[in-house]
């Protein structure tokens, strides 16, 4: 007895909604099952075969093998198979009449007589079953192990062939869709297109082809944009490029289309972007179009108040006139009504022949425009355009005369205006167009016309930047100048155009719209200017500047690496000389070794010049005050000049004023600079003489003071013609000075530079064969007594822990002798990849890097430091050591993570400033 549990009503439903999706109920695939039914029978030698699908109510026999009975739908609920279907194996009964469940089957109650019976389910890829493959026989029997396996093979042949069919259903189902799809879009009224990303058309139903004139075969494959009116072009590009910048997908736009026969035609068009295509579809509306631009004509003239209205009956009579008419002529509608308009505004200087001109061809109902010189009713001479219409009456007589007048008056006197003009635009060289309201060339000068090579009557009404612009051209120069004649705005373009013959050509065109007294435009005058010669000057000075700016760069790559070259061996003396003061040397060499040490300080500072004048003559130097001692730094130039002043034989002083401030706050070193300038020319152009240095102070209040410094000789002197001339850069008074005195007539022109920056100017007083006095006046801040205590502070950092990363043994020597009298602790790395082992195994307080070292450079070591996990290594402070002046390295070490940097050779108090800022 067969016991399978059923489905719920739920998957009963599913099951059936599979079934049905086959379409096996009705007619189709009875000869590929019918095939496979024989085969069943024939593999496990029964007398007969058949496939059941188990329907909601009934069971079809869809394919069946050596049954008697003709009947293929029996009832679902006398049936085995409706059951044996969820089996999920072969299942098999030797002989049905022992067995209840076949009592109502058909396979007994049918003339068939069926004794065994044996059905393996057919089931989808789902998990659906569908029904039942069966074999059947007269006779009581079994199936071999072979014959089941056989069986089950086929039932999956079955479902393969139900897949196929549903499959090649759907494939069908699609194609007959996209049939249809594509008869609805043959049928359309409206144009569809389908165009890849580029705008080549994929696909264009019949109403595209009539709207463009072509066959389709003409249209597919070309670019969309071919087809568009030439002007309109640029304008969708910006419209798509706006919107896609923005993230649109779908774009509405109006645009016109160029047809086979080269008419213009609008569309309004919808383009939808999906994947790599463009879905556009759209509709003619040039008819709309029209009748807008004619709506919008009929509106622009019902709007013109300004403009008279007179209403005449068919004897010429006046009816009506509105007030516009009344403030043109002065007549009211009382003064007109019933009479005829000609009679009222004729004048002495009326031509009476246009008034029975009008006259006769409104009796032959012909309507008509005519401008006439009239009469106010002051009698005061108005001229008059008259636009006239006849209505006429259903029997076609007229009815009706409407007509529209204009004072032209100012238009007149314009065009009298315009023929003066015109005679003197004839006779200059300069070109000259004259364009209507519109932009349309109405007459051009001679001159124009030997200019670009065109006749008038070929620009004539055209557009001239049409006419001459290339594909070089910059034609949103000429859009942007159209816009603003638009707003009646004047405007000046220069733009690159091209003769009728081909030559390039640079115009300068000046472009003034006159404009009547009603505001509008009525013409527009241009003045147009051969400029091809000043863009060629113009040109040769861009690259002459290039050229300047890449010597310019070139100069401070070359002094960038002087500097560097020069500063690693002054920082060994400079070093050297700091660590023998400060290690108690004896008193007899003190003074030596101070001198020594002013001297290489100096040094450093006249290289530091030197390369910076770069900074000078670009503005980039910055001056730096700090408090120092004016008369100890006065001292110390007067002395380390000593030499040098007995060399010449000359006598040096100093005469310092006393009221100046211990301390006031000033750049050390430009000041130095300037004073060592000028006493160094002093004693070298002065022999056997005196050289004085004079520092007065002058005006003084509580936070500043003026100071007036002098350096004054009796040598050569200055010839009076040369004073200004000794100020410019390697200029000196006379040829045979350099020869003689040596020098490169530099320093007076970095003097004159840096007292610039102080405020200051140099004022020079000399007779030559006398004397030379050269003198300034600087203000100077006095220093607070915190900044004076700031100075001076002793700051000790015990126990502080810092990692010196270089590669020059003299540089790490000194560094070691001044940083290890301060208590800190510290560690060297010879290179980068060094310096990064020391930083990942220790902890350090702060990390001097030198830049330039073999392998990583110091920039991009503190990079990768500054790329580790760790907020230690983020935050570490990291110094540069540099002897390099390149301007770009300022932004370098920003980017690299670094925290300042220190100029090589460095002192012991730029040291201990750095140490203080960043471990105290």
């Amino acid at each position: 007895m067969l016991n399978v549990l059923s489905p719920s009503s739920q998957m009963e439903e599913q099951r059936l909604a599979a079934l049905y999706s086959y379409d096996v109920l009705g007619e189709g695939l009875e000869n590929e099952l019918d095939n496979l039914v024989k085969l069943a029978a024939q593999i496990t030698s029964a007398k007969k075969a058949y496939v059941s699908f188990i329907d909601r109510d009934h069971i079809v026999f869809k394919a069946a093998y050596g049954l008697l009975t003709q009947e293929r739908i029996f009832d679902r609920y006398s049936s085995v198979c409706q059951h044996t279907m969820y089996t999920n194996e072969v299942y098999i009964v030797e002989d049905i009449r022992t067995d209840k469940s076949f009592d109502t089957s058909p396979l007994i109650c049918s003339e068939d007589a069926s004794v065994f019976y044996a059905s393996v389910p057919l089931i989808d890829s789902e998990g659906f079953s569908l029904g039942c493959l069966c074999v059947v026989d007269d006779h009581c029997r079994n199936l071999t192990a072979s014959q089941i396996e056989a069986l089950q093979t086929l039932s999956v042949q079955i479902i393969t062939h139900l897949k196929l069919r549903r499959k090649n259903l759907k494939l069908i189902e699609e194609t007959k869709r996209s049939e249809e799809f594509i008869n609805v879009f043959e049928a359309s009224p409206e144009i569809h297109c389908i165009l890849n990303r580029e705008g080549d058309i994929l696909f264009a139903n019949q109403a595209a082809s009539k709207l463009l004139g072509y066959q389709k075969d003409e249209i597919l494959g070309k670019s969309i944009w071919s087809f568009c009116f030439k002007e309109d072009v640029l304008k969708i590009s910006n419209h798509f490029d706006a919107g896609l910048k923005q993230g649109n997908k779908q774009f509405f736009l109006d645009y016109r289309v160029v047809d086979s026969s080269g008419q213009i035609k609008w569309l309004s068009w919808i383009m939808v972007s999906k994947a790599d295509r463009w879905f556009s579809y759209g509709r003619d509306i040039t008819e709309k179009k029209r009748i807008d631009t004619e709506l919008t004509h009929l509106s622009f003239v019902a709007s013109k108040v300004n403009n008279g209205v007179v209403i005449s009956d068919d004897y010429n009579r006046v009816s009506w006139a509105n007030d516009a008419f009344t403030a043109i002529t002065g007549f009211t509608l009382e003064d007109i009504q019933g009479k005829p308009l000609g009679d009222l505004i004729r004048g002495p200087e009326t031509d009476w022949s246009v008034i029975e001109e009008a006259r006769k061809l409104i009796s032959e109902k012909k309507s008509f425009t005519v401008d006439i010189l009239a009469y106010r009713k002051d009698k005061t001479k108005i001229w008059l355009s008259i636009y006239s219409t006849v209505i006429l009456s259903e029997d076609g007589e007229v009815e009706t005369e409407i007509e529209i007048i204009i004072d032209i008056t100012a238009k007149k006197k314009a065009e009298q205006e315009l023929e003066v003009l015109s005679t003197v635009a004839s006779k200059t060289h300069t070109g000259v167009t004259i364009c209507d309201e519109n932009g349309k060339i109405t007459w051009i000068n001679e001159a124009l016309c030997q200019l670009i090579g065109y006749a008038a009557d070929e620009l004539s009404g055209k557009m001239l930047g049409d006419v001459l612009s290339t594909q070089q051209t910059d034609r949103q120069v000429i859009l942007e100048a159209r816009a603003a004649s638009l707003h009646k705005k004047s405007f000046s373009i220069e733009v690159l155009a091209e003769k009728k013959d081909g030559e390039p050509i640079w115009l300068a065109v000046s472009n003034t719209p006159i404009i009547n007294s009603l505001g509008k435009v009525e013409r527009y005058v241009e003045l147009i200017t051969d400029i091809t010669e000043r863009k060629q000057v113009e040109r040769d000075i861009l690259q002459a500047k290039e050229q300047a700016l890449q010597l310019s760069e070139a100069k401070e790559m070359f002094l960038s690496v002087m500097s560097h070259e020069i500063r690693t061996p002054l920082n060994a003396i400079i070093g050297m000389t700091h660590l023998l003061i400060e290690n108690d040397p004896k008193p007899s060499q003190t003074d030596d070794l101070n001198i020594l040490k002013f001297s290489g300080e100096n040094l450093l500072s006249i290289i530091n010049d030197v390369l910076d004048f770069t900074k000078i003559e670009t503005g980039n130097l910055r001056l730096e005050f700090l408090p120092i001692n004016l008369q100890v730094l006065c001292n110390d130039i007067i002395s380390s000049l000593q030499v040098n002043a007995s060399k010449q034989q000359n006598v040096l002083e100093l005469s310092f004023d006393k009221q100046i401030p211990a301390l006031v706050l000033a750049d050390k070193t430009r000041l130095y600079q300037v004073l060592m300038n000028l006493l160094g020319n002093a004693i070298k152009f002065t022999t056997k003489g005196r050289v004085l240095l004079s520092v007065k102070a002058q005006k003084e209040n509580e936070s500043n003071i003026d100071i007036y410094f002098e350096v004054k000789d009796n040598g050569i002197g200055i010839p009076s013609d040369k004073k200004e001339y000794i100020f410019e850069t390697f200029t000196q008074a006379r040829t045979d000075i350099s020869t003689k005195y040596g020098g490169t007539g530099l320093g007076l022109a970095i003097t004159k530079k840096l007292l610039k920056l102080h405020q200051s100017e140099i004022k020079v007083d000399s007779l030559e064969g006398k004397g030379t006095s050269f003198s300034f006046v600087i203000k100077f801040d006095k220093a607070s007594q915190n900044q004076t205590q700031q100075t001076s502070k002793n700051v000790v950092f015990e126990g502080k822990r810092i990692l010196i990363v270089d590669d020059n043994e003299i540089n790490i020597l000194i560094a070691k002798r001044i940083l290890m009298k301060w208590g800190l602790s510290i560690d060297f790395a010879s290179s980068g990849y060094k310096a990064i082992e020391c930083i990942t195994k220790n902890k350090y307080d702060l990390v001097f890097m030198d830049i330039k070292m073999p392998g990583i450079t110091g920039f991009e070591t503190t990079t990768i430091i500054r790329g580790m996990d760790e907020e230690y290594y983020k935050n570490l402070p990291i110094v540069a050591l540099t002897a390099s002046t390149l301007q770009d390295e300022e932004s370098k070490f920003k980017e690299s993570g670094m925290n300042g940097h220190v100029l090589k050779p460095f002192s012991p108090t730029e040291i201990r400033k750095v140490l203080t800022d960043f471990l105290v």
